[in-house]
């Protein structure tokens, strides 16, 4: 079973609960995901047996300890079992497994599980080949390039990266919110792009939508669609993971950017679906025109909407909570 990390919970009231509810049905009616289809994890039938490969290859590459453990792994191989199993039988046959596990290193992260000063000397001890300061750092090197080397040079290029930036983010999160967890700092009114963009660098969006493309396809072949289909995937999450970061007072991109604008987070929730919709809308017209067989079109789509129901069940984002499911 998938459990969520138990996290501190802040009252929030029936309007701003309808409209996170009105923006992740919004998100799914421009991606043609109808909740009535979604269906729990261990109803899909390819799903356990796809977490059991995942458990034995983590197991296999030593990634097991007493920190990180099979559960991690299984909310790993829960995101890419949705999002990447198209893959299987493909060129790209591997991809679903490493990036679970990579997927599970990133939870793991998010959740706070290495020590700051772990997380804050990472990318000076890779960039030196000195060993990290923490075993399981070591291993998200490693799966970070077996995963990377997998894919052509420009490709595994950015997922490397990806990777370092989202680390660091990590790094920047903790030293912007100071000595208290939900502290929040002020956003500089001359600085209104800040949050946008530290978003787009830091997130793990470029690495979600360049793992949805096979890796026998060139980068010339949709990096036009880049930025856009990035930022779809920022968004998304954004508005996926917002209800629960409303609950736990998390001051997220979207409460930075309501902070600027003298709104509530949730209001600036519908503006997100609009532009998170035009730009999906270019990604598919751009991925089209470079491949008019339709093939990555439809990896890109399959990816993203894998990631939207894989967040919509995670208890982690408590939308079961809204009632739009048929369970």
């Amino acid at each position: 079973m998938i459990m969520a990390i138990e996290e501190d919970n802040h009252e929030i009231d029936t309007n701003i609960m309808e409209q996170c509810k009105k923006a992740v049905l919004d998100t799914l009616g421009v991606l043609d995901i109808d909740p009535l289809a979604i269906i729990p994890f261990e109803e899909n039938p390819t799903f356990n047996p796809f977490v059991a490969r995942c458990i034995e290859a983590a197991h296999q590459r030593n990634y097991i300890s007493n920190t990180f453990q099979d559960k991690h792994v299984i909310i790993g191989a829960a995101a890419a079992h949705h999002a990447y199993l198209f893959h299987e039988g493909t060129e790209s046959h591997n991809v679903p497994v490493l990036s679970s596990l990579l997927m599970a290193f990133i939870y793991f992260i998010d959740d706070n599980g290495f020590q700051q000063q772990s997380i804050a000397e990472y990318g000076s001890r890779l960039a030196s080949g000195r060993p990290q300061l923490e075993k399981g750092l070591d291993d998200i090197v490693a799966a970070t390039a077996e995963l990377a080397d997998m894919y052509p040079p420009i490709t595994g290029d950015f997922l490397r990266l990806t990777i370092q930036s989202y680390v660091t983010s990590n790094q920047l999160e903790r030293e912007l919110e100071g000595s208290g967890k939900q502290s929040k700092w002020e956003v500089n009114k001359d600085a209104p792009f800040f949050p946008t963009i530290m978003k787009t660098f830091t997130s793990c969006a470029t690495l979600a939508l360049l793992l949805s493309f096979p890796c026998n396809i060139p980068a010339t072949s949709y990096i036009q669609a880049l930025v856009d289909g990035v930022w779809v995937h920022d968004i998304t999450s954004d508005i996926m993971s917002y209800y629960k970061e409303a609950i736990n007072g998390e001051f997220t991109r979207i409460e930075q950017v309501a902070q600027m604008q003298g709104s509530r987070g949730s209001d600036v929730l519908e503006d997100l679906v609009k532009t998170m919709a035009q730009s999906h809308r270019r990604v598919v017209h751009v991925l089209a025109a470079s491949d008019p067989s339709g093939n990555l079109v439809s990896c890109y789509t399959r990816a993203l909407e894998g990631f939207v129901v894989f967040q919509a069940l995670y208890p982690r984002y408590r939308i079961a909570e809204f009632g739009i499911f048929s369970f």
